[in-house]
C-alpha cells in the first residue's frame, strides 16, 4: 500500500502536513451517460449531493512501489477528470470506479508534481461538473468536499465545512526538491487519506477546487488547489489536446510574500526567485528579484494570474511583459517558448 507523506512550511509557521492516498481494485469499463450536470440556485446540501455524484470518481493507482488511492472528478465533455498528481505519479495503471461501481481506466494528460494537479483522460464519457470562479470566493462560505476515505470501500463520500482563510502558501519538500505551491484555499471540511484529487463544492456544486492536503495532527485544516490554478489550461486542453504547453521558466512566489520577508518594495505581481537558462526572458532584462506585473496588457497581482493568463495563450505566442526591478517599470516583448 502506497502512503505519501511529505513535510511543508506555511508562511512563518512549522506543520507536518500529509498528502493522501492507499488499496485494490479490478478493472471493466461502463460508460455513463455525458451531460453538464447543473444545479439549481435553491438546491439544499441533500440535492446538491445527489446531482454532482455521477460526476466523481474513485482513482486506484498501481505503481511499482505499490497501489494509491485517491479521488477524481470530472471537469469536461470527453472524460477530463482533475485529481492529485501524488495519487498516480507514476502509475504504469490507473483505474478509476465510478458512481454505479462499474470500473474504467484513464490516462494522465497533465501533470504538475509542485502544484500536487493531474489531469487525466478517462476512457468512457461522464457527467460533468461546471469550473466555478475561485475570485469569488469569501471567508465563511459554505463547501462540500467528496472523495474516497482510507479504503475504496467508502467511495463517494461528502463532508461540510466552510472556507477559513484564502490564498495560503506552502513551501513543499520532497525528494524532487522543493517549490511553492501557492494561493490555496483553506477549509474546515474533514479529509482523510483518500480525499486527495477529489473535489471542494460550492454551494452550486461547482468545482472551486481540488482538495490535496491536511495537517496531521490537527482537525478541521485541509487544503485546495484553486479553480484558477487549473481553469485555463482545462479549457486549452480540452479545445486542443495536442495543445503544447506555453513556457516562461521562471521560479518565485507571490510579491506579497517576498514583502512580508522584506524582499520586495510592492505588495503585488510575482516575484521572480530564478530563471531557467531555457527561459525566453533569460537575455530579456529580468533578474533574479524581479517582479513580473503585467503579461499582454493584463494585470499579474500573484501567481494565480500568471498561470491563468500564461495558459490562455499557445507555446510561441509573442507578449508583452511589464516586470518592476530596483526601482524601476520595464516592458520587454518576447516570444514564449513550448513546456517540455
Amino acid at each position: 500500500m502506497k502512503i505519501i507523506n511529505k513535510k511543508l512550511i506555511v508562511g512563518m509557521c512549522l506543520g507536518t502536513f500529509a498528502f493522501m492516498a492507499c488499496a485494490p481494485v479490478s478493472i471493466q469499463t461502463q460508460g455513463l451517460q455525458e451531460r453538464l450536470i447543473s444545479i439549481s440556485n435553491n438546491s439544499d446540501v441533500s440535492d446538491i449531493a445527489s446531482s454532482v455524484r455521477p460526476a466523481i470518481v474513485a482513482i486506484n493507482g498501481i505503481s511499482e512501489e505499490g497501489e494509491s488511492v485517491g479521488s477524481g472528478v470530472c471537469v469536461a465533455s470527453g472524460g477530463y477528470l482533475l485529481t492529485n498528481s501524488h495519487v498516480v505519479n507514476d502509475c504504469q495503471a490507473i483505474n478509476i470506479i465510478l458512481a454505479d461501481k462499474q470500473r474504467s481506466t484513464a490516462s494522465i494528460v497533465y501533470e504538475d508534481t509542485v502544484l500536487d494537479l493531474a489531469i487525466l483522460k478517462s476512457d468512457v464519457s461522464l457527467p460533468y461538473l461546471e469550473i466555478g470562479d475561485s475570485d469569488e470566493l469569501s471567508v465563511g462560505n459554505d463547501v462540500l468536499a467528496v472523495g474516497t476515505p482510507l479504503s475504496l470501500s467508502l467511495t463517494h463520500t461528502f463532508t461540510k465545512g466552510i472556507i477559513s482563510a484564502l490564498n495560503r502558501t506552502l513551501k513543499v519538500g520532497s525528494t524532487n526538491g522543493s517549490g511553492y505551491m501557492q494561493n490555496l484555499i483553506q477549509h474546515d471540511a474533514s479529509l482523510n487519506p483518500g480525499n486527495s484529487g477529489g473535489p471542494l463544492l460550492n454551494s452550486k456544486g461547482q468545482v472551486i477546487g481540488i482538495n490535496t492536503l491536511k495537517i496531521s495532527g490537527g482537525e478541521g485544516i485541509g487544503f485546495a488547489i484553486p479553480a484558477k490554478s487549473f481553469a485555463s489550461l482545462l479549457d486549452s486542453l480540452v479545445d486542443n489536446i495536442n495543445y503544447q504547453i506555453p513556457y516562461l521558466g521562471v521560479f518565485g512566489y507571490d510579491s506579497e510574500i517576498a514583502e512580508f520577508y522584506n524582499q520586495s518594495d510592492i505588495n503585488y505581481g510575482f516575484y521572480v526567485i530564478d530563471i531557467a537558462d531555457t527561459s525566453p526572458l533569460y537575455n530579456a532584462g529580468v533578474k533574479s528579484s524581479s517582479i513580473i506585473t503585467s503579461l499582454n496588457g493584463k494585470p499579474i497581482r500573484n501567481t494565480l494570474d500568471l498561470k491563468d493568463e500564461l495558459y490562455s495563450l499557445d507555446a510561441n505566442s509573442v507578449v508583452d511583459l511589464e516586470f518592476y526591478y530596483q526601482g524601476n517599470f520595464y516592458q520587454i516583448t518576447t516570444s514564449l517558448s513550448q513546456k517540455n
